[in-house]
């Protein structure tokens, strides 16, 4: 118990201040928690779920109390067992078994034998309920990916707490992984059954719709995201040789031609900042700005857009606006001046936005200049979505490109990298040699 308590007091005082980043096995590895990951906002690339400190300690220790009842190092190492060798694996067994044989009965003599050779409870009257209603989507499915997905959380939050060593949880981790690799042939088939497998365990107390709605989107969010980068057939044996070194493109021509302009890095000195690149308006019209945006890889939840009215008079009290969007289909505007930053749209869905990955969203901006104030109306798509007004604007007239990349416990570099492409609207051969000129002097 002492070498426990003597982990645990490391981990408060010098836990929040290590870091590594996982290797290409570690982090398949670690993404199989994917769908309990993003529904906590919890990290992707760290073998803890959150911060090494009192405060992570003491959520996780409560999550595991409550929701496991788990309050010791033995505890939880005794349902890591208990999941790999039944969890609601076996009990989606019984539940099926129950409804053959509730198939299979030619009277109610026999039907009522089925029901009394089973013990009840109203958790499997529900079940019951459910898979009745759910036969096809449960008829040839194990669930067995959300009893094995779920001992990998249960990995790292017990080394979170201190229940387990790293290499203990690392050992655990790897164990869990290769029979899920065995058993499953892609993370779409994986995903869909952790996520039937959540859905089964809400039945029991009546809240699948809840967690049904909960859960399928974090699911196809990450088909379309981290999950179709990472493959799936990863020898988990094979130890990291090659070293991914770190690049940045910054608001250059990308390679494929994809785009006039691309922002790609995998560079962890860009954590938690957000690059951009300037120079002059090229629309005809100086008070309109726009760009065409999309964003190829990286976190979901992080922005992306153009700069507008970015005034450089002063070059250490740089203004402007920002208007970024995420894949999510929200939108914000920002107002920048100096090292203030305020809000003059904060963020808000919409409608225009094309969500996910790999596709273009055209970001326009009209200025009006009246008497006493500046309007500027938002459009997304063509589509008006929103506007403000501002009674000291910046007077700046020229356009940029950003992206931002998020802290290091949730980008996944150097193996995922934040990938951003901008183009102009309606650019042609003349336009593009023309912007080629402007490239080089975007900060």
């Amino acid at each position: 118990m002492r070498k426990y308590l003597l982990l645990t007091v490391f981990f408060l005082f010098c836990g929040s201040f290590l870091f590594a980043e996982l290797n290409k096995a570690q982090m398949w590895a670690v993404s199989l928690t994917g769908i309990l990951t993003e529904s906590n906002g919890s990290y992707r690339n760290s073998l803890n779920e959150s911060g090494m400190d009192e405060k992570g300690r003491n959520v996780w220790l409560e999550v595991l109390r409550r929701d496991w009842e788990i309050t010791t190092r033995e505890e939880l190492l005794k349902t890591l067992i208990d999941l790999e060798n039944g969890g609601h694996t076996a009990s989606l067994k019984e539940i099926k078994k129950i409804i053959s044989e509730i198939t299979e009965a030619k009277n109610v003599s026999e039907l009522g034998s089925v029901f009394g050779i089973y013990e009840w409870n109203q958790t499997k009257i529900n079940r019951l309920k459910y898979i009745s209603s759910n036969w096809e989507r449960y008829q040839n499915r194990t669930i067995r990916a959300w009893d094995l997905g779920r001992c990998i959380s249960l990995c790292r939050w017990g080394y979170n707490v201190g229940f387990l060593t790293e290499e203990e949880a690392w050992e655990n981790i790897f164990h869990t992984a290769k029979i899920i690799q065995s058993f499953y042939n892609s993370w779409e088939d994986y995903g869909y059954d952790y996520f039937l497998g959540r859905l089964f365990w809400a039945s029991g107390f009546g809240r699948e719709g809840y967690y049904l709605t909960r859960t399928e989107s974090v699911y196809r969010q990450l088909l379309s995201s981290y999950w179709s980068w990472i493959d799936w057939n990863i020898d988990l044996d094979l130890p990291e040789t090659n070293q991914i070194p770190a690049n940045t493109k910054r608001f250059l021509k990308p390679d494929d031609d994809d785009g006039m302009f691309q922002f790609l890095t995998n560079d962890p000195s860009f954590y938690d900042r957000w690059p951009y690149n300037y120079r002059e308006n090229l629309n005809m019209d100086k008070n309109v700005y726009e760009f065409l945006v999309k964003k190829k890889s990286g976190h979901n939840n992080y922005g992306f857009g153009i700069l507008f009215c970015v005034d450089d008079s002063d070059k250490n009290n740089l203004s402007f606006y920002r208007f970024f969007i995420n894949v999510d289909g929200s939108y914000a505007v920002n107002k920048y001046t100096g090292k203030t930053s305020t809000v003059s749209l904060s963020w808000n869905f919409s409608p225009f936005i094309k969500t996910g990955y790999n596709v273009y969203n055209k970001l326009r901006v009209e200025r009006i200049n009246n008497k006493d104030y500046t309007t500027f109306n938002i459009y997304i798509n063509d589509k008006f979505a929103a506007f403000f007004a501002d009674y000291n604007p910046v007077n700046g007239s020229k356009i940029g490109m950003a992206a931002s990349v998020n802290e290091k416990e949730k980008e996944q570099f150097p193996y995922i990298p934040v990938d951003v492409r901008f183009d102009l609207p309606n650019n042609n051969a003349e336009t593009l040699a023309f912007t080629n000129k402007f490239i080089l002097y975007g900060n």
